[in-house]
């Protein structure tokens, strides 16, 4: 399924000495991330990641794609601790800013009457409307009639059909409940100064040769455990400058294209899925439990 360009050079694999860089959640879909120090990941993902998403006029989702300016909403969760303690799995307090201008609000309860249903792709997805204010303020600032909605977990029935997903289900990600990827396999496949976080990955990895996880099935690190279950392919949205949140070109997705493909797309990173959750540290180990025989390299 691999495809490699015949200018790349494909290393050999080392898995010597993995650990985990940094952690990436994006609780606002196609915004700023945050880069905490731990995290929780349980079936669904990293607790809060593409928990909430702007939606247009007809309810349908607004992403980086068709925004990018989105890249340069920050989303902070003030006082928010990172293992939930069961009584809520929502922060008490969400600050959105952009520029010099910050707005603060409490996500409201997920009542009956405040659900509705929002188009993800080509899926409705069960929502919770936030306060018509947070809808103002963004619209004022991307100057088009926006709103915030969160979504509902005890009322969405999505499941990812790709049989890859092996039945999972996420928050408003756009397939697969974990991105993983490594700083190696980008500055060796993607060449110049591009930033990972244009890539939006949920782990990111250090220590261990590029490419050297398309060899991996199952990973542990602490006490969670990963299955890396198929290629991230990528779009449009990593042409994205994420300090300015403006499209600068083609690049890197054209660099990608001339690289690794799978199934004749571009990819970086792995899709993964949480087969067991808990706290997740940066500085964690990574420890290889199964590896890929099906993979090419």
């Amino acid at each position: 399924m691999w495809s490699v360009a015949p200018e790349s050079t494909v290393q050999t694999m080392s898995d010597a000495n993995g650990i985990v860089a940094s952690l990436g959640v994006h609780p606002v879909k196609s915004a700023r991330g945050l880069a905490p120090d731990s995290w929780w990941f349980a079936a669904r993902g990293p607790l809060l990641d593409r928990r909430w998403m702007l939606v247009d006029e007809n309810q349908r989702f607004i992403s980086l794609r068709e925004e990018p300016g989105l890249a340069r909403l920050l989303v902070d969760l003030p006082g928010f601790a990172d293992l939930p303690d069961g009584s809520s799995d929502l922060p008490n307090l969400v600050r959105l800013t952009i520029g010099a201008e910050s707005v603060e609000f409490e996500p409201i309860s997920s009542t009956a009457s405040r659900r509705e249903k929002a188009i993800l792709w080509k899926h409705e997805r069960v929502v919770v409307s936030e306060p018509g204010s947070i809808g103002d303020w963004l619209s004022s600032h991307f100057q088009r009639k926006v709103r915030l909605v969160r979504h509902d977990p005890s009322s969405d029935p999505w499941v990812q059909s790709e049989p890859e997903a092996q039945g999972a289900t996420t928050g408003l990600a756009d397939g697969y409940p974990v991105l993983f990827a490594s700083e190696t396999t980008l500055a060796a496949g993607v060449p110049g100064d591009w930033a990972m976080r244009r890539f939006r990955p949920n782990i990111t990895m250090a220590g261990v040769e590029a490419w050297a996880e398309d060899g991996w099935k199952r990973i542990k690190i602490g006490c969670v455990e990963l299955e890396l279950v198929k290629p991230c392919v990528r779009c449009v949205a990593t042409t994205v400058d994420p300090e300015s949140g403006i499209r600068t070109g083609p690049e890197p997705l054209s660099l990608l294209a001339a690289g690794r493909t799978w199934e004749g797309k571009p990819v970086f990173g792995w899709n993964a899925l949480v087969k067991v959750g808990g706290l997740l540290r940066t500085g964690a180990s990574i420890e290889i439990l199964e590896r890929n025989p099906d993979w090419k390299g």
